[in-house]
């Protein structure tokens, strides 16, 4: 096997210079569970500890991004393992959050429900013309889950948020650019490209060690209401930062580019 190309079973790897490619293979849908859950997280592992990999794309197929919870699986089970998947969840989300490298998600077909959480969770959404997003969960009479609420919050505003969740109605791509749900709609074939693009960007645009700092700023400085700690958060990775590069080197090269 090319020693770029990794499969974990449900999701496989594939690196392309300082950029590296996750592949949901879950079929039919990519229905989330403890699994998909697990080796996501196994795939996210291995690539942070490969310092080469600079940037993330998570990507599923042609027709299911993710449709979300795997309901069938959760049926057949005693409802402790719901509580137990509840719990799962909540530190998968949490985890794919506050990883360390950028994320972008490479949406086609449908993100729907955890899907489309999983999406959020990501840094970035690059997003076919053809795709569709929806929360269904409103129908079954769920709210959101995994704690993901706080994701939907940061990405929109209250008011698509709630159109969202209210109605249980999906949306096109376009409806997700105007509501700054993704970052950018190209055609379906040509996502990943766009991703690649992005992703090609972001590496050749910063030390290594710049988007973990820029991240953990942004994650903490979230859950903050007081501007001074705000502040505080701010200053604790810039001395981090200092310690790290040659600031006039970097602002002569910075300022010699056009």
């Amino acid at each position: 096997m090319d020693r770029n190309t990794q499969d974990l079973g449900l999701v496989s790897i594939e690196r392309k210079g300082q950029t590296a490619t996750v592949t949901l293979k879950k079929p039919p849908v990519n229905a989330l569970y403890i699994d998909l859950f697990d080796e996501i997280l196994r795939a996210l592992d291995i690539l942070e500890q490969e310092d080469g990999i600079r940037v993330v794309i998570l990507t599923g197929g042609d027709r299911y991004f993710s449709a979300g919870m795997d309901l069938q699986a959760v049926g057949k089970g005693p409802p402790e393992e719901l509580l137990r998947l509840m719990e799962v969840g909540y530190e998968f989300f949490q985890r794919v959050e506050k990883y360390p490298k950028p994320t972008i998600a490479a949406v086609r077909g449908y993100a729907l429900g955890g899907g489309l959480g999983l999406a959020i969770a990501c840094d970035f959404r690059i997003a076919g013309e053809g795709v569709i997003f929806g929360l269904p969960e409103a129908k079954i009479g769920f709210s959101l889950i995994w704690g993901v609420t706080s994701l939907y919050l940061r990405t929109v505003s209250r008011g698509p948020a709630m159109d969202l969740l209210l109605t249980g109605r999906n949306i096109t791509a376009r409806e997700a650019l105007a509501i700054h749900l993704v970052r950018s709609v190209v055609p379906d074939e040509e996502v990943l490209e766009e991703a690649g693009r992005l992703a090609a960007l972001i590496a050749g645009n910063l030390p290594s060690f710049a988007p973990r700092g820029i991240k953990a700023v942004l994650f903490e400085a979230s859950r903050e209401t007081s501007p001074r700690k705000v502040f505080d958060i701010e200053n604790k990775y810039l001395a981090e930062a200092l310690s790290r590069i040659d600031l006039g080197a970097r602002l002569k090269e910075h300022l010699s580019k056009p």
